[in-house]
């Protein structure tokens, strides 16, 4: 339903890209929309002693109750009545809009419905020229080194793991273990042993550190030792206390890298070593071909960028860092870290890394409006089979269900995401391309 009849629509500009408009939809509308309610609810309700879809509204009315009635009026005519808003005021949005201030008697004939809805619209954009941008390309080169660090890398991949025997574990062993702490003397917790996933020693990461103390311990060694717990650790019960460990090994094995011979490129379905070096040779230029092509795309698009004037959407920003915050606090604590670990870590400060958060995001938000006013100028569009195509290949890439990113992910947003790609290559193709010069001054030729 997007004819729905307004009486008036004001709006007011605020700071930072935001836009409050207070929309007022016509008394007819509203008396419409509830008798379309209504006869819908005739249609599905069973009463005895009335044929589905001729049941009287008073009736339908006690029965399904008059604030439900309300509910679906106003289901049907906000988001109907802010799009009428949209086009009548030709505002662009940014983000889904804040709805708020609904006032509306669904069964009185003269009253409108009002509601204000808020959200951040796009800034008019004045572009500079943005076809024939001049960009250089990486020139893509593999040396023996590349394919040699490659295969090692390989072959670790194809490392197996075997029972050690005749030694104490050292640095790259994966060990598992059980751990016990001790507060004061006394077991901590109900005094069973955790049992510590697989690790590799030296690498475990864990807080307080135990690889160190466990150098040299064999299958079933039981090694005590004090550690402090750190002033920010995760579990304040814990925190800043001193305790003692004691881990048990239960596993003990060693990593065992295969050789690079013929028999090991038969394992991977190749006929020998040379193939394997050919494979390996092909797939490393590919990747950086690849590297390469979208180092280009990136150069269009912050050029194109670096030309446009218009005011950064302020509230926009805000609300997508304090999202990209929210994330990177989630997936630290999915590895059992903080945020204050992680700049602790990398010796910055929480001012330094919101800053750092929001000249990423500033950025982002830039290039995403400068391309979509480009896709707009250039009149593209985004059809049913790019965006069913876009929505398989973000589920591909998630591994996850199509229907669940499609719930996720709405349309406006595949659409955007689309028309921003098609701009990125708009411009690749009208641009002057120069391919990176060799250390003795020539150009690359592919």
């Amino acid at each position: 339903m997007s004819n729905v009849q307004l009486n008036d629509v004001r709006v007011e500009r605020g700071e930072g890209g935001q836009v409050t408009m207070q929309i007022e939809v016509a008394p007819e509308a509203v008396s419409q929309a509830r008798g379309r309610v209504i006869k819908d609810l005739s249609r599905r309700l069973r009463v005895p002693g009335f044929r589905p879809g001729h049941i009287p509204p008073n009736i339908v009315r006690r029965q399904v109750g008059d604030e439900s009635i309300s509910q679906s009026v106003s289901d049907e005519l906000v988001p109907a009545a802010y799009q009428a808003a949209l086009q009548q005021t030709e505002l662009q949005p940014l983000d889904r809009a804040q709805v708020d201030e609904l006032s509306f008697d669904a069964f009185d004939a003269d009253k409108p419905l009002l509601f204000t809805a808020r959200v951040v619209v796009r800034p008019e954009i004045e572009l500079s020229e943005y076809t024939g941008l001049s960009v250089t390309q990486p020139r893509v080169e593999v040396t023996d080194e590349d394919i040699e660090r490659g295969l090692e890398e390989l072959l670790s991949q194809r490392a197996t793991l075997r029972d050690i025997e005749g030694r104490g574990a050292q640095e790259g062993d994966v060990l598992n273990a059980e751990l016990r702490v001790f507060m004061d003397g006394e077991p901590h917790g109900d005094g069973e042993p955790g049992r510590l996933r697989a690790f590799v020693l030296g690498q475990s990461g864990f807080v307080p550190s135990i690889d160190e103390h466990l150098i040299g311990a064999t299958l079933d060694d039981e090694r005590r030792f004090p550690v402090t717990y750190p002033e920010d650790f995760n579990d304040t019960e814990l925190a800043g206390k001193d305790a003692e460990f004691a881990i048990k090994v239960t596993s003990l094995k060693e990593r065992v890298t295969p050789e690079l011979n013929d028999e090991f490129a038969q394992a991977v379905g190749l006929e020998n070593v040379e193939a394997v070096r050919e494979r390996m040779q092909a797939a490393i230029r590919e990747g950086r071909e690849r590297e390469s092509s979208e180092a280009v795309r990136r150069s269009v698009a912050t050029a194109a960028v670096e030309g446009a004037q218009f005011e950064t959407p302020q509230t926009l920003v805000e609300s997508r860092m304090a999202r990209r915050l929210q994330n990177v606090e989630h997936e630290l604590a999915q590895r059992g870290g903080t945020l204050d670990d992680y700049l602790q870590a990398t010796e910055k400060t929480r001012e330094d890394f919101e800053a750092e958060v929001r000249g990423e995001v500033e950025a982002e938000v830039r290039q995403e409006l400068a391309l979509d006013e480009i896709a707009r100028r250039e009149g593209m569009e985004a059809g049913p089979d790019e965006l069913e195509n876009h929505y398989r290949q973000v589920a591909a890439a998630m591994n996850q269900p199509v229907e669940e990113i499609v719930k996720r992910l709405d349309i406006e947003t595949a659409r955007a995401s689309i028309l921003q790609r098609k701009a990125v290559d708009y411009l690749v193709e009208n641009a002057t391309v120069t391919e990176e010069e060799t250390e003795d001054g020539k150009r690359e030729t592919g």
